[in-house]
């Protein structure tokens, strides 16, 4: 019985430290060294793209606290002299709280809405990261490389988001009411 204890409180930990994982695992995927011209210079977006999933299917496993450490990292990671440092952070609890206000709309439909639901959060997310960037350094910054940035993940998401789907679990709002919590430990379903 003490195994039992030992691997259920290991895989409770695990599921609790798997979505926060997965971000830290994106954020440092932006910064690594892709031999493919251009594309690392267009990746900083992807962490949005996993706040988003993540906060669709567990938000509660994605707290604020945890959001603003990894976009704050982020922010000084990508950032050079003189980048507004915290803007990420702010973005990624703004996506968050959006995407928890609208998970009623989001959850359940189609992947089509998921994916328009995604692009609009991301066009704000990026344009928030422009704006401010381009307030704190007082300097007009070119917005093509944000653009750009914006192009990937949009043209990524239908890649990586069914991928980032299978790693969570099974949300609660997809399970039908009669099925819920009605399961006795060792019951299979008949």
């Amino acid at each position: 019985m003490r195994a039992d204890g030992l691997l259920a409180r290991l895989d409770r930990v695990g599921r609790l430290a798997l979505p926060g994982t997965v971000l830290v695992f994106f954020v440092i995927l932006t910064l690594a060294p892709l031999r493919v011209p251009y594309l690392s210079d267009t990746l900083p977006l992807l962490p949005a793209l996993v706040v988003f999933q993540f906060s669709l299917a567990m938000p509660e496993r994605l707290p604020g606290p945890l959001l603003l450490v990894v976009g704050v990292l982020l922010d000084l990671l990508l950032g050079g002299p003189g980048a507004p440092i915290g803007v990420s952070a702010l973005g990624f609890v703004l996506i968050r709280a959006a995407v928890v206000a609208n998970r009623r709309y989001l959850v359940g439909v189609p992947f089509l809405f998921q994916w328009i639901g995604f692009c609009i959060l991301c066009w704000l997310f990026m344009v928030l990261v422009w704006a401010f960037t381009a307030l704190w350094t007082w300097t007009a910054i070119d917005p093509v490389p944000a653009m750009m940035q914006y192009a990937v993940a949009i043209v990524i998401y239908p890649l990586l988001a069914p991928l980032i789907a299978r790693v969570r679990p099974r949300d609660p709002l997809n399970v039908p009411e009669l099925s819920r919590g009605t399961a006795q430990p060792g019951e299979t379903a008949t």
